[in-house]
């Protein structure tokens, strides 16, 4: 991480460098303590950020888990955007679906694991609007049409679950 020099000379991190540290010590102790045994202090402290600094990038640990899970949303408006610029191909399914495994980092596989681990706060999330697994009907729409059959769209479905079930 970059770090940038103060008038003052001591080092200090822009507030976008300070978000991306919060978010992945965040992600980090997340998944190894769990959501809800993680303090906003246990951050902080990992951090070396006060809780005032916290608050000032983030109103509340639910605001963290949605920031991560955002930009994983993002790449999924990629593929579905990718996808729609496709000609329609027999393998097309195929190439969306190793595109979006391509796409899959091991902070998206931690995301993964804080999701599956953290049901209520990703049903709370979801019912905010904030569901990115529902986004994946319009892959499937977009992938299929109305010949096929309801066995290959669950097919289908499940092939994507199972390879980006990353929120």
């Amino acid at each position: 991480m970059t770090s940038a020099k103060s008038a003052k000379g001591s080092d200090r991190r822009s507030g976008a460098e300070t978000r991306a540290e919060i978010l992945r010590v965040a992600l980090r102790l997340f998944t190894e303590k769990g959501y809800e045994a993680t303090s906003t202090r246990d951050l902080t402290e990992a951090l070396g950020l006060t809780k005032s600094s916290l608050y000032y990038h983030f109103r509340n640990k639910e605001e963290i888990v949605s920031s991560l899970l955002t930009a994983r949303r993002h790449d999924l408006d990629d593929l579905i955007e990718w996808i729609a610029a496709q000609p329609r191909t027999p393998d097309l399914p195929r190439r969306a679906a190793q595109r979006w495994l391509d796409s899959t980092t091991p902070e998206h596989l931690q995301a993964m694991r804080l999701a599956h681990a953290n049901q209520p706060l990703i049903r709370r999330l979801a019912a905010d609007g904030r569901d990115v697994r529902r986004s994946f009907d319009r892959v499937i729409d977009l992938l299929t049409d109305e010949d096929t059959s309801p066995q290959d769209r669950i097919l289908l479905h499940m092939s994507f679950d199972t390879a980006g079930d990353s929120v």
